[in-house]
């Protein structure tokens, strides 16, 4: 009997997935996380052009998604040879109903 895995066959493209759980950005506001990989221009049920990042927080992994301007700018910015590295994600709102999110 042939096993799927000796067929050689990619699924997903080269997409990352992270087979962690997943929490919410706010999970981790003003703690400090170390940011391990991410993936950009996700497509989610909620629209397009989030990112997912991978982080160690507590002593775990897990991941998140953000669709947060100065994150995702951020994170292009870095060399992927520059991770991982720690941040502290903030906080900080505008108006009476916006936020945004940004490491520090």
């Amino acid at each position: 009997m042939n096993k799927f895995s000796d067929f050689g066959i990619k699924t997903g493209g080269d997409r990352k997935i992270f087979e962690v759980q997943l929490i919410s950005i706010s999970d981790v506001v003003n703690c400090e996380i170390e940011v391990l990989d991410y993936e950009a221009n996700v497509k989610t049920e909620h629209g397009d052009g989030r990112y997912i990042l991978k982080i160690r927080h507590e002593e775990r992994e897990c991941k998140f998604f953000t669709t947060a301007a100065q994150i995702k700018e951020a994170l292009d910015k870095i060399p992927k040879d520059g991770f991982p590295f720690t941040a502290t994600i903030k906080q900080q709102r505008f108006g009476s109903t916006g936020k945004t999110y940004f490491f520090t």
